[in-house]
């Protein structure tokens, strides 16, 4: 009985992949309103996990998952951006 433990205890270990590539994304949202009262701004980030990617595709969904946009109303003017970065 200990040794079928400690072959499926081994088979465990050796079966894990340890060089899986995982990548931290953080997405930072910025706002910035002006109009005739003044400026304002605020931003919120959130971050998620990326694995099983390689450095081409990483920096493809950083890409596809920043922008900017602006939302010009007379006086009014909205500017958001969208800026994803991922470490390692």
């Amino acid at each position: 009985m200990k040794e079928v433990f400690i072959m499926i205890l081994a088979l465990f270990l050796f079966s894990c992949n340890r060089d899986q590539t995982c990548y931290s994304c953080t997405t930072t949202f910025t706002v910035t309103i002006k109009d005739s009262g003044g400026k304002d701004s605020f931003s919120i980030s959130d971050t998620r996990s990326k694995c099983d990617v390689n450095e081409n595709e990483i920096r493809e969904f950083e890409k596809n998952n920043s922008d900017s946009v602006t939302y010009i109303n007379g006086e009014l003017r909205i500017d958001t951006v969208t800026v994803t970065v991922c470490k390692r």
